[in-house]
């Protein structure tokens, strides 16, 4: 089996029961149920707040030391604070205990980071890159629909959720994803920090900008003296090579752009995932209806089943994104605000599931593209860094938002109206790349490829 293959394979069943937590479909349902008997009100202020300041501070902390612990280490700890998140929860936990457990699922979420980060540092092929990135990603996906699935069929068969069950079978995903981790094959050399005894040879990858500008490259090399078997390290600090990297980087106007769609996306993309089912909630109290069976498992499993299949079927479309991808991320980014909007004035809770499972098929689908496009562009070297620091403008965006309008701390408004905010995020995504194809169009610059 070719190599790029194979750490596809294993790195999808990692992703795969990653996802296998079916309490999460049915969490805001635990949360406002007699078992814990949290209000509405308080789930988002209270309770997810935790987990979003926690992310907003381990973030950080992630994407400095992936590289330095080579990936692997850091994918074993995420298994194991998922472990930590759930077990926190069982029992009738007070909300104390709840709030501990959502600092966990800050680092949880924060370490996915580490996920495609080893996944690109393990496969040398770039060519490669949007095959293997649209199949983590509809492995991800797939694991998210199969625990959706049995979690609305047990909540199906018993009249209501069977929370505790839950919980101890997302502990037995976590648990399951830790093994697996352990034995995933190692990422050989730390990139910023290689081993001083061995004498090697570093060079920058090339960025967008250096494939056109040969001159601006330059290898960065460390001398061997013969002398006296030492070896003469760079002038340059890790802190220095870090911020060359970073900039060199973000020297390239398409991954700028791509990175920009990715961090303001996904920032909408935690606010939607986390207070959808809140939005159920809410819906069902202010309809004042009590005897509606929620298939909130139902609706997350279509809307992964369906995002899994269109990640992997974009991943096998051979188009010059850098020519249609404006026109791409623009219309994908305004039936996403369409939807999202929708979901505002809607009282129907059938139609906020049809919504829902429309915006997650876009945004899985324009992410999937944004992500192997952004690798193909990058020095191996850089996954963690750019990939982190776009995970972290997201965490900063959901933690401002969090701040500022869920803990009404600027403006203060129910949870249907929070949806009205991720429009705005959204429609300014479509515009800007409206705006940036329009541009183009004028520049007339035609087709530009890339190698």
């Amino acid at each position: 089996m070719d190599n790029w293959k194979k750490i596809s394979f294993l790195v999808g069943v990692f992703a795969f029961m990653r996802e296998f937590r079916p309490i999460e479909p049915f969490y805001a349902a635990y949360m406002t149920s007699p078992y814990i008997n949290c209000t509405v009100e308080q789930v988002p202020k209270e309770l997810y707040a935790v987990g979003s300041y926690s992310m907003f501070v381990l973030i950080i902390i992630i994407f400095l030391v992936t590289d330095y612990v080579k990936y692997k280490p850091v994918l074993i700890v995420d298994g194991i604070g998922g472990v930590l998140h759930y077990v926190a929860i069982t029992n009738r936990p007070s909300k104390l205990r709840i709030q501990f457990g959502q600092a966990f699922y800050g680092f949880f979420f924060s370490a996915e980071v580490a996920l495609f980060g080893y996944l690109y540092a393990m496969v040398e092929e770039k060519e490669f890159y949007q095959k293997i990135t649209g199949h983590a990603r509809a492995a991800t996906l797939t694991g998210k629909f199969f625990s959706s699935c049995l979690s609305q069929i047990l909540a199906t068969t018993y009249g209501t959720p069977p929370f505790n069950a839950l919980v101890y079978m997302s502990i037995f995903g976590m648990s399951s994803t830790t093994i697996w981790a352990i034995f995933l094959p190692p990422v050989k050399n730390s990139l910023y920090f290689p081993n001083k005894k061995k004498i090697e040879e570093t060079s920058m990858g090339q960025s967008t900008v250096t494939i056109y500008n040969p001159q601006k490259h330059k290898d960065s090399q460390k001398i061997d003296n013969p002398e006296n078997n030492s070896v003469v390290e760079p002038e340059d600090s890790v802190i220095s090579t870090l911020y060359k990297d970073f900039k060199q980087s973000y020297s390239d106007p398409y991954v700028r752009k791509l990175c920009f769609w990715w961090a303001v996306a996904m920032g909408g993309y935690l606010q939607v995932y986390a207070y959808i089912n809140v939005l159920y909630s809410y819906v069902l109290e202010e309809n004042e209806d009590t005897e509606f069976t929620l298939y909130n498992g139902a609706a997350e499993s279509l809307n992964t089943l369906i995002g899994a299949f269109s990640a992997f079927a974009i991943s096998k479309v051979n188009w010059n994104w850098y020519s249609v991808g404006d026109i791409f991320f623009a219309v994908g980014s305004i039936i996403a605000a369409g939807v999202l909007l929708c979901c505002v004035y809607c009282r129907n809770l059938w139609y906020i599931y049809a919504f829902y499972i429309i915006y997650g098929m876009m945004y899985q689908t324009m992410l999937t593209i944004a992500e192997s496009e952004v690798a193909k562009r990058l020095n191996k070297k850089c996954y963690g860094l750019i990939f982190g620091f776009n995970t972290f403008i997201a965490v900063c965006i959901n933690t401002i938002i969090i701040f500022g309008v869920i803990q009404g701390h600027f403006i203060k408004i129910n949870i249907a109206q929070q949806f009205l905010i991720y429009t705005v995020l959204y429609a300014l995504l479509a515009l800007f790349f409206f705006g940036s194809s329009v541009l183009k169009m004028f520049k007339d610059e035609g087709i530009v490829e890339y190698n």
